[in-house]
Formats: structure tokens, C-alpha cells, sequence
């Protein structure tokens, strides 16, 4: 599975928050990996968070 959630950046005055969600990301895709939270059936996940045109690079949560 792939999630793309492009034109993404952080919010000025968002504070901690885009990390935060970075780091929720990350954990999904650790959690999807893992025999005893998917019943036996690991599912290969990547997140691919673009940033908004001109943003330069991509950041993504892969497990």
C-alpha cells in the first residue's frame, strides 16, 4: 500500500504538530510490518509526503 499526500508543508504557527504527524506516519508504517497487529498478514506500506511545488525534496515514512 502507498499513501501520497502531496503539497503538504509545515503550517506557520503549527509548532510541533507537522512532526507529530510525521512521526504518527512512521508508526503506521512500523505497525502494517508487524505479525501481531495485522493478524499474521504484514502489509507492505510506504508514505511519501511531497512538499508544495518549489518546496524542494520529499519526506518519506518508510517501514
Amino acid at each position: 500500500m502507498v499513501i501520497v499526500r502531496p503539497g503538504a508543508r509545515p503550517v506557520a504557527g503549527a509548532g510541533d504538530d507537522y512532526r507529530i504527524a510525521l512521526e504518527i506516519l512512521r508508526d503506521v508504517v512500523a505497525t502494517h510490518a508487524e505479525d501481531r497487529c495485522t493478524g499474521g498478514r504484514p502489509t507492505q506500506l510506504s508514505v511519501y509526503v511531497a512538499p508544495a511545488p518549489g518546496g524542494g525534496g520529499t519526506t518519506a515514512a518508510e517501514g
